[in-house]
């Protein structure tokens, strides 16, 4: 197998994208990722001194992308552990969900 062959399998394999920008996808996808939970973190203790109160809804986001980051990779990969992650990260979402909407109408537990 010459090069030739072998970089048009590998653009195949790939979908017509070379490797190095697949990992930069998976770098920039890594860093956003990073960016938005240092986000939360800091607006989540800004609020506390301001408040002293949570805004789970902020949270909630939050695990919502992640959730759905992992949900993506669950059903491209069908690999048993993106199926855990997605489930963990759904779990996470909804826990902090419902009490962002029970604070937002006002239920109380």
């Amino acid at each position: 197998m010459n090069r030739e062959e072998i970089l048009e399998k590998s653009r195949h394999e790939n979908k017509n994208r070379d490797y190095v920008e697949i990992e930069r996808m998976k770098k920039s996808t890594f860093f956003a990722l990073m960016c938005s939970i240092c986000f939360t973190c800091f607006w989540t203790v800004l609020s506390i001194i301001a408040t002293w109160h949570v805004n789970f809804a902020v949270i909630a986001t939050e695990f919502f992308m992640i959730f759905s980051m992992h949900l993506y990779k669950a059903f491209k990969g069908k690999k048993a552990v993106d199926i855990f992650c997605a489930a963990s990260s759904a779990l996470s979402f909804l826990i902090f969900f419902t009490i962002a909407i029970c604070e937002l109408f006002g239920f109380k537990p």
